[in-house]
């Protein structure tokens, strides 16, 4: 009997995270959460626990966790110099991605994504946004596991509505380089929904994510 061959599929995680935060009237990346964790820092280091996880943890994984990388556009020296005096395991495999066009609005940073996603020549697109503050790790391990398990582009489902978190197959990669201005993925996502191509996740967390600084007043005094 022929041997099974697996095929390990490439992986690149890209949190977004370049916008002006008009709305935060401050830098919302830098807000803080706790006296020693920001805002940026807490998904990163959520999404940086999940790759260790697959890395140590799981057997026979098929899973290749090729790069992740943060994309950063306004106030990008204040955050970048905040991000490297960071413990250095937050850091473990992130890159920064300039985004000299963040101006133009979120389709910009998407556009980056997946050059960068490109670059690497992944099978696989991993968006977050930096300012979901309540994804965890084990969100981000379930819509992996999903996309691992359905091979289709994979996505969060809450409120009732699609949306990232989302894991994006190479297939899409020019879908996502059409979008245009402030529009983000869910576009392409809505697509993959019509042609019964996408897998959606229920992701609760997903709904809260932080414009003003009422919303994140809000979510410490209630967070678990």
């Amino acid at each position: 009997m022929p041997e099974l061959v697996t095929m390990t599929k490439k992986l690149v995680c890209v949190i977004l995270a370049a916008g002006a935060s008009r709305r935060f009237n401050g830098v919302k990346q830098l807000a803080q959460l706790t006296e020693s964790q920001y805002l940026l820092a807490q998904t990163i280091s959520q999404l940086n626990l999940t790759i260790q996880h697959y890395v140590e943890k799981v057997p026979l994984n098929d899973i290749e966790f090729v790069a992740s990388a943060v994309v950063l556009g306004a106030n990008q020296s204040q955050i970048a110099k905040q991000l490297v005096s960071s413990p250095k395991e937050l850091l473990t495999m992130v890159d920064i991605i300039d985004n000299p066009n963040w101006a133009q609005g979120l389709s910009s940073s998407i556009h980056r994504a997946v050059d960068f996603a490109m670059l690497h020549q992944a099978d696989g697109l991993l968006i977050a946004l930096g300012d979901q503050v309540a994804i965890t790790a084990l969100d981000f391990t379930q819509l992996i596991q999903q996309w691992d398990r359905t091979r289709q582009t994979t996505c969060a489902f809450y409120q009732q509505d699609i949306g990232v978190p989302a894991i994006f197959l190479a297939d899409d990669f020019d879908a996502l380089r059409e979008l245009d201005g402030d529009n983000g993925a869910k576009k392409v996502l809505k697509q993959r929904q019509n042609a019964n191509s996408l897998t959606q996740v229920e992701l609760t967390h997903a709904a809260i994510d932080i414009d003003t600084p009422a919303d994140l007043s809000w979510w410490l005094a209630n967070k678990e």
